[in-house]
């Protein structure tokens, strides 16, 4: 059986991390599936459409993870692709958001909804079998013990291209580990409950080291960036894994998403001891007000501390920034510009309010036919607040990037 997963274009041809999700549907088949299979990958930021179509013509199964700015370019390439032999499957977190809208598009036979590892092995059983699947919308339950579910296959997903872009961009070998699935933060920008709720899973310390250590063998890797929504949520977690890094010798070097709030100088000190160089603060907003909005559940003055107390520990910060909530003024982006100026990060970035689905400012009545595909964190033509218009923010986004343009971003540079 032959089964080709696609990563769809957005509508901002940009960098692109590797696609780990098709990476672990892939190894997951591998060992879960009991013939054989021929596996293939393919990425509309690599990948022209006529590459991936040609490769989808003899395809049993045609697999689509989407964000919602890819799902366009998603729907363009399945209703080329389909016929009466294969079957078109849709997941991500677009997938997610929306199944009902997904399950209407005619070239689409079935939409998984949430965590795909389970659902795509059934579908693939139910093919071979000669099986319908039961439902056009597959939701199962989430995989309990991380463990069980094998690396993923990063030679499907052609991780060398990734790598060799990172080198590119910034002189070292980088690739992305996952640690654990979900968030337990309530932030209301943020879309990462469509896919894992609010439920936190977490893989052992054992077998996350004997991944980085096989990357670090197999793959030549410099540097490691940890893709988990917030790495330092559990502080007796990171203090094994500091100490069991340290014994066996595995000094590479890597950075992760923090929470403000999960922060402190035990942990900084394990963090640091096991050569965290770099953490990523989402700080979002200088303006008290702003952050009780969002929900953050952090405050202006913790902020500072937890940013001073990083910097003391000898690790590199970085703070992304939002822009657009609905009552944020020219008075709280003041504040915003004051914070960053106080807390001195390594590295900044200024994004904009997005209505993605399903987060708290996405409308199914007025939203659900937008084109996303032009949509990202860092440009749209959509947010305004009650007193600053679309252009007014851009304007505001432009001037802080310049201002910062020395530690801005990477994307954001890229983008000037």
């Amino acid at each position: 059986m032959k089964i080709v997963f696609v990563q769809p274009l957005t509508g901002f041809k940009g960098h692109t991390w590797e696609a780990l999700n098709i990476g672990y549907l892939s190894s997951y088949l591998e060992k879960y599936y009991s013939s054989d299979l021929d596996i293939e990958f393919y990425s509309g930021f690599y990948d022209s459409d006529e590459t991936i179509l040609h490769a989808c013509e003899d395809a049993d199964i045609i697999g689509m993870s989407c964000t919602s700015p890819q799902f366009r370019h998603g729907v363009e390439l399945a209703n080329q692709i389909k016929n009466k032999d294969n079957l078109i499957v849709f997941g991500g977190v677009h997938a997610s958001a929306l199944p009902d809208l997904v399950a209407q598009e005619p070239s689409i036979d079935v939409v998984v909804v949430g965590e795909g590892e389970k659902a795509m092995l059934q579908i693939v059983n139910d093919f071979n079998e000669g099986k319908k699947t039961p439902s056009k919308l597959l939701h199962f339950d989430f995989v309990e013990d991380l463990d069980t579910i094998p690396f993923p296959d990063r030679t499907v997903i052609k991780n060398e291209r990734h790598i060799q872009q990172a080198y590119k961009d910034n002189g070292v070998r980088i690739t992305s580990v996952l640690t654990s699935r979900g968030c337990p933060f309530r932030c209301a920008f943020c879309c990462s409950e469509t896919i894992w709720h609010r439920k936190t899973r977490i893989r052992s310390v054992g077998n996350v080291l004997q991944e980085i250590e096989e990357l670090v063998k197999d793959w030549n890797i410099q540097f490691l960036k940890f893709s988990d929504d917030t790495f330092t949520l559990n502080k007796k977690w990171i203090a094994e894994f500091s100490r069991r890094k340290i014994e066996i010798g595995l000094n590479l070097p890597y950075g992760s998403n923090a929470h403000v709030n999960t922060i402190d100088e035990n942990m900084l000190k394990h963090l640091a001891d096991s050569n965290c160089t770099e953490l990523w603060y989402g700080v979002e907003s200088g303006s008290s007000k702003i952050l009780k909005d969002m929900r953050k559940s952090i405050n202006v003055e913790r902020i500072k501390k937890v940013f001073k107390l990083t910097k003391d520990y000898g690790i590199k910060t970085r703070a992304y920034f939002l822009l657009g909530m609905p009552n944020e003024t020219i008075e709280d982006i003041r504040l915003t510009e004051k914070l960053c100026d106080e807390i001195e990060p390594d590295v900044v970035g200024f994004s904009l309010l997005a209505p993605f689905p399903d987060n708290e400012f996405y409308d199914y009545e007025t939203m659900k036919d937008w084109d996303w595909s032009m949509f990202d964190e860092y440009s749209n033509d959509w947010v305004q607040t009650k007193t600053l218009t679309n252009q007014q923010l851009k304007d505001e986004q432009k001037r802080l990037v310049e201002k910062y343009q020395r530690k801005i971003t990477f994307r954001q540079k890229q983008e000037k």
